[in-house]
């Protein structure tokens, strides 16, 4: 229960943080692959590099289709930790895999719903 909180306590951070940067930057310009590995620390191209495009794009939608659907941002976030958690990756990371999401999570949204960018803004501590 403890790492699962402190992982969601991550994704959340993540998401109001890459939030404010991506606002700056207009997403119609670039496409969603390239704004998410723009943003990317080492450790995440990492993670990234495991999980594949693919689940960085189905991520992405599903979090759009869960908005629109009524789900809540930290709704969508506890999910995506959950499922991080069954994942079998290490501690180290998870961790990195948390911000990663955050990351996929925030930018999914910019890129194909902006119209939910707001509802980010929910998962402020």
């Amino acid at each position: 229960m403890k790492k699962k909180k402190k992982i969601y306590q991550n994704l959340a951070i993540t998401i109001t943080v890459i939030l404010n940067s991506l606002l700056s930057s207009p997403a119609q310009a670039e496409s969603f692959e390239n704004l998410l590995k723009s943003s990317l620390t080492p450790a995440e191209v990492e993670i990234h590099n495991i999980m594949g495009d693919k689940k960085a794009l189905e991520t992405a939608r599903n979090a759009c289709s869960s908005l629109q659907k009524g789900t809540s941002v930290q709704e969508f976030s506890t999910q995506a930790a959950i499922s991080l958690l069954q994942s079998g990756l290490t501690q180290e990371q998870l961790q990195t895999a948390a911000l990663y999401t955050g990351k996929v999570i925030a930018t999914g949204v910019t890129s194909f719903c902006p119209e939910y960018k707001s509802k980010l803004q929910e998962l402020q501590l």
